[in-house]
């Protein structure tokens, strides 16, 4: 099989962490990076180190400074801030030689954007399975459960299952999604009930996890968010939450405490909301935009979402 050929766009924790692993598992890798960052990874190469272990890499990879719009790659990853993408679009779509762009942001309005840049066959979606951090030109990472990927039309397609070899090829389980629009939104329910949470308890997973007033709250918001998502014909995607929002808040509640209280959801979940709290804003009004058409009432999404606001005091102070 000829060795794939892959760009990613975007240098942060993920874009960096993809595009090392991959070019160890002997993938032909080239990176877009800006300003320090690649600065950084032209002295260094991809610097990783892992949460946990403490073990440290140092990966060279072939690194641009801009979007090459004559050369051709099988596949661009594309792993920005979802309130970077509206900029990013017009400088993907100027590489015409590109047959498939994956998009691993959060979204709660679909691919329309991706589609009116680039094109409906040139478009799949996908979700991460990693998070962290960075410090100086070192990513700290931590990798969670599989990622997920999907065509938009739901089906096997032989591009999909080539790049989801690449992934497990480096080493990253992959599950694939059906409906990946819907997993997406789902995705974003999930997440702004979380982000509230985090930012009502000072910004502290640790705090939000000795709780369980405000861990409720958290879960009866996703619950909410479900419940709109559902009502607006989106189908309930990892299915898993079909059973899920069955499960007693005595039971379900408790074991939140735990995920929440967990060093992987602070490296994973925690960090990003401190981080990115623009970002988290911009899922919080995307989602929001769609409850307003449903005929669900979110009294608790609504209670989460005013700690959106930098303003706001929390309700209770990180350490």
């Amino acid at each position: 099989m000829e060795r794939m050929k892959v760009l990613f766009f975007g240098a942060g924790v993920l874009g960096s962490l993809y595009a090392a692993k991959l070019h160890e598992a002997g993938i032909d890798v080239t990176i877009v990076a800006r300003g320090s960052r690649l600065a950084d990874i032209k002295k260094h190469g991809i610097v990783l180190e892992e949460f946990k272990s403490g073990k440290r890499t140092s990966t060279p990879v072939k690194v641009l400074d801009h979007m090459p719009k004559e050369e051709h790659f099988d596949v661009c990853i594309v792993l920005i801030q979802k309130n970077q993408l509206e900029s990013a679009l017009p400088t993907l779509a100027t590489n015409l030689h590109i047959p498939t762009f994956l998009f691993m942001n959060n979204t709660a309005q679909g691919p329309k954007a991706m589609i009116d840049a680039l094109g409906e066959d040139r478009v799949i979606m996908g979700h991460v399975n990693a998070g962290g951090e960075r410090s100086g030109h070192v990513v700290h990472y931590m990798v969670a459960e599989k990622m997920t990927l999907g065509e938009l039309d739901g089906r096997m397609s032989p591009r999909l299952a080539k790049i989801a070899d690449t992934f497990k090829k480096a080493g990253f389980p992959v599950a694939i999604s059906k409906n990946i629009d819907s997993w997406k939104r789902y995705h974003v329910a999930i997440a702004v009930a979380m982000a509230g949470a985090i930012y009502m308890a000072g910004s502290c997973n640790y705090q939000l996890a000795k709780n369980k007033v405000m861990v409720k709250t958290c879960w009866h918001g996703m619950k909410e968010g479900f419940k709109a998502l559902n009502d607006l014909g989106f189908p309930m995607d990892p299915p898993k939450l079909r059973w899920a929002i069955l499960i007693p808040d005595f039971i379900i509640v408790p074991l939140l405490q735990k995920v929440l209280g967990s060093d992987l959801f602070d490296i994973g979940g925690a960090r990003h909301c401190r981080n990115a709290r623009e970002e988290m804003t911009e899922l919080s009004e995307e989602l929001f935009a769609l409850i307003e058409k449903s005929a669900v009432s979110t009294p608790a999404l609504m209670e989460l979402k005013r700690y959106f606001d930098p303003s706001v005091p929390p309700a209770i102070k990180g350490p």
